[in-house]
């Protein structure tokens, strides 16, 4: 059996695929869905400077290459060694621009060996050095306080006018309903379970798994950090409630006007 996912030329090995979210038959398609909205909605270059937290196996750092020239960079983070691993030793070798980086975050689904928290990490990039930041179901898994530290790190890292997408789960109590009146969706997502400050989880036994928060909650982390909102969030599929949804999640697009 081959063990390993053909995408762009890059032989992917199934397993750290899998981690990457989805799997072998909707790898590519999430991937083209990606870039094409950081297309749409923000217009990538090709001598940006960008920063993806939580790459994983380079879903989006592969046709970055395609994308980025040699006066572009990209740096992606991950918490997944092995990922991180495949992708220096696969992406860095043919793209010398690239750069990939190991955080031994503790992180109880994906490092739970992890030596340091969220609030801990400081971004190897010197200050208003950084076009875009992009993180793919990264703050749908990560509680506010982590949330607030590494909004701080892109205020700092991000030149003026530089940009911040970043998926989230936004609920209130209307979509709260609506999911629960819901036979079971694809993500299986209800959030009933409040944690306080505009925080909801969907599972006590896995906290984790998928974390929620209020838009007004969302709207507090981001004027506490410097950071504007470049325009409303793009409205989510996830949840079933809105008839012409933007995105699979809900999606942040943030601003440096610093």
């Amino acid at each position: 059996m081959d063990n390993s996912f053909n995408f762009m030329g890059y032989q992917i090995p199934i397993d750290l695929l899998n981690k990457t979210g989805g799997g072998p038959d909707t790898f590519e398609q999430i991937s083209d869905w990606h870039i094409k909205l950081l297309q749409q909605h923000i217009g990538l270059k090709p001598d940006m400077d960008v920063v993806e937290i939580g790459c994983g196996i380079g879903r989006d750092a592969i046709p970055f290459t395609q994308i980025l020239d040699q006066k572009g960079s990209y740096l992606g983070t991950d918490v997944i060694r092995p990922s991180i691993e495949w992708c220096t030793e696969n992406i860095s070798r043919k793209h010398s621009n690239f750069e990939f980086v190991w955080h031994d975050i503790y992180d109880d689904l994906h490092n739970p060996d992890g030596a340091y928290t969220a609030q801990d990490i400081v971004l190897p990039r010197e200050d208003k050095s950084v076009d875009l930041i992009v993180l793919q179901s990264v703050f749908t898994h990560m509680f506010d306080e982590e949330i607030k530290h590494y909004l701080e790190e892109f205020e700092r890292v991000l030149r003026p006018g530089g940009v911040v997408w970043a998926s989230v789960f936004i609920v209130d109590e209307a979509i709260r309903k609506h999911i629960s009146e819901l036979a079971p969706t694809q993500y299986a997502l209800s959030f009933r379970h409040p944690l306080g400050n505009g925080c909801y989880i969907n599972n006590t036994d896995s906290k984790r798994g998928a974390v929620a928060f209020t838009r007004d909650r969302l709207d507090e982390l981001v004027e506490g950090s410097g950071l504007v909102h470049a325009r409303d969030p793009l409205r989510g599929g996830w949840s079933e409630y809105y008839d012409q949804p933007e995105f699979g999640q809900d999606c942040l697009i943030l601003k440096n006007v610093n």
